[in-house]
């Protein structure tokens, strides 16, 4: 992070030489995005598949914590950046007891990859205002969402009230902020909607991959209206 508000970046040599590829290439299954973000060993080889960012700069925040949602910082050509990204696996969220009530009991909820949830929702607009006002730095997000989970439980959770936090805290975004479909992705609906390049269109750029897909509905609902 810059030593002072207004400071430069604190770029520094990068071990990847600039030009290189990024090999890391997402399955069609579902996978874990630090594999995109940082590489991975390929074991059967012994040899590292590079990721988007440099070599073992990655550093993740709040991990436990909204796990639908990656963030953290990286470096990009030795120059540092905010990164956010979509799980794709399905996940484990616990709810904890009330020590208070008696009757409480500890709840175990699956939460789907690739969607918003209230709590992944306020992590997204918690990490876009750090990286901006806080830490004064440029971010790239990974898109990958199929659009916000509209249950009952989500709505009463005021899933609503943290997507629009997500579209002022972008709005208000001060440094580049690229937003790119990496390979595979999807980027549906609501999604779309609440990190749309017009939000900010002084600081946003958005790029997708030519293996990415993007849409107001689902193929099923597109056949379903055709």
């Amino acid at each position: 992070m810059p030593k002072e508000r207004g400071a430069r970046l604190p770029i520094t040599v990068p071990l990847d030489p600039i030009d290189r590829d990024v090999e890391w290439y997402p399955p069609k299954a579902p996978y874990d995005p630090r594999c995109l973000i940082n590489g991975q060993l390929d074991e059967k080889q012994n040899k590292w598949v590079s990721g988007l960012f440099d070599k073992d700069s990655f550093v993740e925040t709040l991990a436990g914590w909204a796990k639908t949602v990656v963030t953290g910082r990286a470096r990009l050509g030795g120059i540092p950046i905010g990164v956010i990204a979509v799980e794709t696996r399905t996940v484990e969220t616990v709810i904890p007891a009330d020590p208070a009530n008696s009757e409480s009991q500890q709840q175990v909820l699956q939460q789907a990859g690739q969607v918003w949830f209230p709590d992944s929702a306020f992590k997204t607009a918690q990490a876009i205002s750090d990286f901006n006002n806080g830490e004064e730095l440029p971010l790239m997000v990974l898109a990958n969402w199929r659009g916000f989970s509209g249950g009952q439980r989500d709505m009463f959770d005021e899933i609503l009230k943290y997507g629009a936090m997500i579209v002022d805290a972008l709005r208000e975004y001060r440094q580049p902020l690229f937003m790119y479909l990496p390979p595979r992705a999807e980027l549906r609906g609501g999604a779309w909607v609440v990190i749309d390049s017009t939000i900010n269109p002084d600081q946003i750029e958005m790029y997708a991959d030519p293996n990415a897909r993007g849409g107001v509905l689902e193929p099923e609902g597109t056949v379903e209206v055709c």
